[in-house]
């Protein structure tokens, strides 16, 4: 019974042996292909970039210039786009708001 264990752990260490192997080409081939995609990013070029590494939208940059968030700057933008709807609307339909125009 002894030499039956010793082969089945022999048979487990070359499973884990080629499993390992296995897992190591697979890394190898994410690390190419993250490689290439990094190497076809580096010369992309949109309408706005023109492939300068610290390259922003516009968006990153108006929001560079206040202490908020991206979710409250979204919230706050939000909030004065629908006054600005609510006072063309009430100006549109000549409705007095609270009296005071």
């Amino acid at each position: 019974m002894p030499e039956h264990d010793e082969r089945t752990q022999e048979q487990r260490e070359a499973d884990l042996a080629a499993r390992e192997a296995a897992l190591a080409a697979r890394e190898a081939e994410l690390e190419a292909r993250e490689a290439q995609a990094a190497h076809t990013d580096e010369g992309k070029h949109s309408l706005l970039n023109n492939g300068d590494p610290h390259f922003k939208n516009s968006k990153e940059k108006i929001y560079d210039h206040f202490p908020l968030s991206v979710h409250q700057m979204d919230i706050l933008i939000g909030v004065l786009v629908a006054l600005i709807v609510l006072f063309v609307f009430l100006g549109v339909n000549q409705i007095s708001f609270f009296g005071l125009f």
